[in-house]
């Protein structure tokens, strides 16, 4: 009886700890990927609707390089006042995609670092500052940091933050 009161007792202990400890923030580490260096594939336009409507940009993004998750080119432009837009190009195949996510989201900034969309070459995650699109147009967006994880098609939500918008600067 003793022993079995001990081992319900670390199990119960264990259990509150992991539900007390705050949820870390994803880290790019975490969503590791290895950054292709081969030749790069022209942009296919015809591979996504609305892509040849971006085709200048999307195509002058491109030939910077491969800039997330291993494989991809993140390009992004402004759509009005603290809006951006964006497209992830593949750089192997030429692949164009328009994440529903990066579809003309507004921007808010809660620290020094001014950008609306973190990202890096070797990293599987992007980070949003603001609002998602899905969210844009709702009448109380849900504001904050949105850490998404790229699957090669899509982005899947990994952990929101939510941050007022008045603490914005």
């Amino acid at each position: 009886m003793r022993k079995m009161f001990a081992a319900l007792s670390v199990i119960g202990l264990l259990f509150i700890g992991s539900v007390a400890r705050p949820q870390s923030t994803p880290r790019f580490e975490d969503y590791s990927a290895p950054v292709y260096r081969g030749r790069r594939a022209p942009v296919n336009l015809s591979s996504t609707r609305g892509a040849n409507s971006f085709r200048t940009r999307l195509r002058e993004g491109a030939s910077e390089g491969v800039n997330f998750a291993g494989h991809y080119t993140l390009v992004q432009w402004g759509c009005g006042a603290g809006c951006v837009d964006a497209a992830i190009i593949d750089a192997k195949t030429g692949t164009v995609y328009f994440p529903n996510e990066l579809g003309g989201f507004p921007i808010y900034y809660w620290s020094d670092n001014d950008e609306g969309l973190q990202f890096k070459p070797n990293s599987r995650l992007l980070v949003l500052s603001g609002a998602p699109a899905s969210e844009a147009n709702s009448d109380n967006p849900k504001t904050g940091l949105y850490y998404y994880q790229w699957t090669g098609t899509r982005l899947r939500l990994v952990k929101f933050v939510p941050k007022s918008r008045e603490d914005a600067h």
